[in-house]
């Protein structure tokens, strides 16, 4: 079962950590590590090494932390080893993965001066006033699968309450083994859907802030600038669709070991299997298409066109605080997909409303 786990965990973990050494070179073209540039400064010698230096820091250290993760996870001798063990790696690399980001953030501001022409350049900014009008999003109207799986979920435990056992297994550890029970219950035996729900609205609102984010276009070249961020949207909203009916199918597949109880190595795989084919299936996703599909039609040569300088807005390379900018979502700059404007009201709303739906499935979870 330990073996099991480990070679779960890698199937997980693996991508990410690779993802996270291969950053810099996802981001928009415009973009090096958190600092504005022209394509073609981006593309320069001085950056290529930058880059390189960091992927290799990257992969080392997050190499040396898994196989530590992995090594303690095959050596645990009961899930709350192994589960203290998975913690404490997570939250290394996440903490080196800041810090690194930040070290290599204020590396590329002192170089920002010495590219070729950098300081000079005019910058310039492009406007689609059509951009809404193009298909950014699939129909939310997928969603309503996820409805019907929900309402059918629900409907056949309530059909089959009485055949549930007296006792439910709400929790498993990495090694299978049952960490949390509770007595029958209409509350425990329905959590499950009530996740499903809060998870559903959670993706529904994503795939429509993906709509409503911030246009960005590159003046150096529009027309091909339009057409990527409008299949990076798409793409990604085929994803929060997809991956949305993957969890609410996951839980589903948790309120059918309630009625009929499965051996813990199905349940283990089910549980680990599926989060790691959404892990699989972002990762894929980031590397073919790119943040705001800068890898989608990429040109052999860069602009020198400079894009305009909002650096200042952008606290540590990351941060986007604008009064000034009416948008809610903006894309990223460090990473792949949508970050708020920390400066509009609208965004401490969406923080808070975030925060209580975690809260809420930590409740519908037991």
């Amino acid at each position: 079962m330990q073996m099991l786990s480990a070679l779960l965990l890698i199937l997980m973990f693996l991508p990410v950590m690779i993802s996270m050494a291969f950053m810099p070179y996802l981001t928009r073209e415009t973009v090096s590590f958190g600092v504005s540039v022209s394509e073609d400064n981006y593309r320069s010698e001085p950056l290529r090494r930058l880059r390189k230096t960091y992927a290799s820091i990257s992969l080392t250290i997050n190499a040396i932390l898994f196989i530590l993760c992995i090594y303690s996870s095959v050596q645990s001798k009961d899930g709350l080893e192994q589960n203290t063990a998975l913690g404490i790696y997570i939250s290394i690399m996440v903490a080196a993965s800041i810090a690194l980001n930040l070290i290599f953030h204020f590396k590329m501001k002192k170089l920002r001066s010495s590219l070729p022409s950098a300081p000079a350049a005019k910058s310039v900014l492009a406007v689609d006033t059509g951009f809404r009008r193009n298909k950014l999003i699939l129909s939310n109207y997928w969603f309503l699968i996820h409805a019907a799986v929900i309402a059918a979920s629900t409907l056949i435990v309530l059909v089959n309450y009485d055949k549930i056992p007296s006792t439910i297994a709400m929790k498993f550890d990495f090694q299978g083994e049952v960490i949390n029970s509770a007595a029958k219950s209409y509350w425990t035996v329905l959590s499950p859907n009530l996740m499903q729900i809060v998870m559903t609205l959670i993706f529904l609102f994503i795939n429509w802030s993906i709509l409503r984010s911030k246009q960005q276009i590159y003046a150096g070249d529009p027309e091909r600038s339009i057409r990527q961020n409008t299949l990076f949207r798409r793409r990604w909203s085929m994803f929060t669709i997809v991956s949305g009916l993957a969890m609410v199918l996951l839980l589903s597949f948790i309120q059918l070991n309630m009625l009929h109880p499965m051996d813990t190595g199905v349940i283990l795989s089910v549980s680990i299997a599926i989060p790691a084919f959404v892990v699989l299936f972002a990762v894929t996703l980031s590397f073919n298409t790119g943040q705001g599909g800068s890898r989608i039609s990429r040109r052999p040569a860069g602009s020198k066109v400079q894009p305009v300088d909002d650096d200042s807005h952008w606290k540590l390379g990351s941060i986007y605080f604008n009064p000034q900018d009416p948008s809610i979502f903006v894309e990223k700059r460090a990473g792949i997909g949508w970050t708020m404007n920390f400066a509009h009201p609208a965004g401490w709303i969406v923080l808070a409303g975030v925060a209580i739906a975690i809260v809420a499935s930590l409740v519908f979870s037991g």
